[in-house]
């Protein structure tokens, strides 16, 4: 079979599980492309987004089409061409602990010391993904100084893989863990990670731009990822920290699409 009509009979298959469409939909036509097929399922895939938590002004931020977050602001006539480096603040717990909905986790007692963890793998991340930046167009520095911009983000949401489902998924047929983890996300039983943004002026404290983002854990054949409790949230984080090394290089009117919500590679 090749890889295309395979990528093809996975999706439908998916489609039809998940009860996401209904038949009448599914008239695509022998030209279509499976990358169509793709688009059409991240957007009927994709996470929820987060209502907020208060860490930014959620009411202020909209979808910006050339942005790969839920929403956005950014604030006009900054010359972001002034900025030379960036210092990434610890990252936010406080609204994620405050939170009442953990304490039902199946590792609640575990789960303080898991965000702790989390905190700490998603600043470092960060650091690393603009430090390894081949454009260098930021450098990375220990504290704010003069010029410099600041990312401050919280974690807002963190929902732990469901190892012992995911490792019973693999005894099923290839392909049948995306369907599962089709029909998982209709009633929002995926892992799941959120985080709110804001970037400051070093200089002045003013906040020049906002970002929000809510994800699943990506949906694979064999989730090799969710036989761990947060390999899926790390997965989503790297991603995240790319994200903004993307939207610092960004040239005028580029578009950065986000990361896409399934993939065939079980790693």
């Amino acid at each position: 079979m090749s890889p295309n009509l395979l990528v093809s009979s996975i999706l439908l298959s998916i489609i039809l599980l998940s009860g996401c469409i209904s038949l009448e939909t599914l008239k695509f036509s022998a030209e279509a492309s499976v990358d169509a097929m793709q688009s059409s399922m991240d957007r009927k895939l994709k996470a929820k987004p987060a209502v907020g938590t208060g860490f930014v002004p959620m009411q202020q931020l909209a979808k910006d089409p050339k942005l790969p977050f839920d929403k956005a602001w950014i604030m006009e006539g900054v010359d972001w061409s002034r900025y030379r480096t960036i210092y990434i603040a610890p990252v936010n717990t406080d609204h994620l602990v405050r939170a009442t909905w953990w304490q039902e986790s199946i590792r609640a007692d575990q789960m303080r010391q898991d965000i702790q963890n989390m905190a700490a793998f998603m600043r470092a991340q960060f650091i690393k993904a603009f430090q390894d930046d081949p454009h260098r167009r930021l450098r990375v520095v220990m504290s704010p100084e003069s010029g410099s911009l600041t990312i401050e983000v919280a974690i807002t949401e963190l929902v732990p893989s469901k190892v012992l489902l995911n490792v019973i998924k693999v005894a099923g047929p290839y392909g049948s863990g995306l369907a599962a983890g089709a029909l998982e996300r209709g009633v929002e039983a995926q892992s799941a990670v959120a985080f709110e943004a804001r970037i400051k002026d070093a200089d002045t404290g003013q906040t020049v731009a906002m970002f929000a983002d809510r994800q699943y854990a990506t949906l694979r054949p064999i989730d090799i990822k969710g036989f761990t409790w947060y390999g899926n949230a790390e997965d989503i984080v790297e991603q995240w920290a790319n994200q903004f090394v993307e939207i610092a290089n960004r040239r005028p009117g580029e578009t950065i699409k986000p990361a896409s919500t399934f993939s065939l590679i079980p790693w």
